[in-house]
């Protein structure tokens, strides 16, 4: 037997068991993550009722209650907004963000929450206004 085909093989197996560390890596880290937004997604999540409403409410109040959350999104339920509101004071317990008022939220927590991007928010609504379209 040739030294180098020896080699060779060492080689091969080195490189498959290298392969299959950094692939169980890889699935391990991707669980973790999937693990983790759903986490943040126990809730679902309903669509914002206009660009130029998010911002305001976002841009006007520091904490948000029940009646900016229904301004936000529309009409939902009372159990709704419950839920809407425990997952970020889940988020705000976990930051250590004490919220002022007893039956309010963080905006900037509960909009990070909820998935509301204020940036991609001003992105898209400066893109209408250039387009004429609002």
């Amino acid at each position: 037997m040739d030294n180098r085909d020896c080699d060779s093989d060492i080689v091969s197996e080195d490189i498959s068991v290298v392969n299959r560390i950094v692939c169980k890596e890889i699935i391990t880290e991707r669980l973790e993550k999937k693990t983790q937004r759903e986490g943040n997604q126990f809730v679902n999540i309903p669509p914002i009722t206009s660009i130029d409403n998010a911002l305001h409410i976002y841009y006007s109040n520091s904490e948000i209650g029940n009646k900016e959350i229904s301004d936000l999104f529309g009409r939902l339920s009372s159990a709704t907004i419950s839920r809407l509101k425990n997952a970020v004071r889940k988020e705000m317990d976990r930051r250590g963000i004490h919220s002022y008022g007893l039956y309010k939220v963080n905006t900037a927590v509960a909009f990070g929450v909820w998935g509301i991007d204020v940036t991609d928010l001003e992105k898209r609504r400066k893109k209408l206004k250039d387009l004429n379209l609002q």
